[in-house]
């Protein structure tokens, strides 16, 4: 007979020795911003400084003839290169059982913004510092749009949507339990207390930034991607099929030490894929690395969620029935 033991060896609860401290301790941890290779271009993004507003022109004609550009790329370069928009959430659906209402993602924007911090354009050159400069070059031309900044504002009756499809700016919804069994009991229950709660809104900000580095293998037209992630795999897969549309097996993605994600570095980024786009059509090795703004500005946050929690009991104090009523932001 097998032991059975042996199976969950490594599950919760057991013990792991640490075998990562002391490279760690010593200075000698490998991270996606120590890797480099040579030839490698730089990337330097264009962001938006509006919450929502329409883009109406691009002109980058004066970046492009900076001192080491190799190219700039926007939303609508991508489109038609080919390169489709991040994969929403298929978790959840609106109450009709339609699939959530959400503007496509793209990986630069189009046509329109819809939060500050979004990458309109990509600089490519052949140092950071060259990039860096030929961004604040590239002449983006904005149409400001109505926005909001909270939970209840959004929601609130008139107020300006992000998405013409998603009514009330409700993109999906999600019930559980039996709403009609709940409220008859609420209706005859000798005690019931009912609680506002808030969890506000959280900026991850790990100790290593997020950074993407990209390069083609010549020989076979592999590209490998070196990234700060905890979920290599799922990248994977998701450049490559969902968003560039090539074979999981014609993309390599390697992860070395992360130095902090809280929750933040399990998903493909627009980033990522600028990156990867850039290596595959300058061929050449391609880098980007975030600074602290651009990880407050445009990395996922966490949180704001916004609930009403009511709880029924009877004339002892047990419990009876619970309801929660909760509203996250997506935005």
């Amino acid at each position: 007979m097998t032991d059975s033991s042996q199976h969950a060896r490594f599950g919760s609860g057991h013990a792991v020795r640490r075998v990562e401290d002391d490279s760690l301790l010593t200075g000698r941890g490998r991270f996606a911003d120590n890797f480099s290779v040579d030839g490698q271009a730089h990337v330097v993004f264009v962001r938006s400084p509006h919450a929502h507003a329409r883009i109406a022109a691009i002109d980058a004609a004066a970046a492009t003839a900076m001192p080491g550009v190799l190219a700039v790329v926007t939303g609508t370069d991508l489109v038609r290169a080919g390169v489709r928009p991040l994969v929403q959430s298929a978790d959840f659906k609106r109450a009709d059982g339609a699939p959530p209402a959400a503007p496509p993602q793209h990986v630069l924007a189009v046509d329109a913004v819809r939060y500050v911090g979004e990458a309109v354009a990509a600089v490519v050159a052949a140092t950071r510092t060259q990039a860096r400069d030929a961004a604040e070059s590239v002449d983006v031309r904005y149409e400001p749009l109505p926005a909001v900044a909270t939970i209840a504002d959004a929601i609130a009756p008139g107020a300006p949507l992000v998405w013409p499809e998603a009514a009330g700016n409700v993109a999906c919804e999600k019930r559980h339990g039996d709403a009609k069994a709940a409220a008859k009991i609420f209706a005859g229950a000798a005690h019931v207390v009912t609680l506002d709660l808030e969890h506000q809104r959280l900026a991850p900000c790990p100790i290593e930034p997020r950074s993407t580095l990209a390069f083609v293998d010549g020989a076979t037209g592999r590209l490998t991607l070196r990234v700060s992630c905890q979920t290599p795999t799922g990248l994977r897969d998701e450049l490559a099929s969902e968003v560039l549309g090539v074979v999981p097996e014609s993309v390599r993605v390697l992860v070395g030490d992360v130095g902090g994600g809280f929750g933040m570095k399990t998903a493909l980024y627009a980033e990522d894929v600028v990156v990867a786009h850039c290596a595959r059509a300058l061929g050449r090795p391609v880098k980007w690395t975030a600074d602290r703004m651009e990880e407050f500005l445009a990395a996922s946050h966490g949180r704001d969620l916004a609930s009403r929690a009511s709880l029924a009991l009877d004339r002892e104090g047990r419990m009876l029935a619970l309801s929660v009523h909760s509203h996250a932001n997506l935005g």
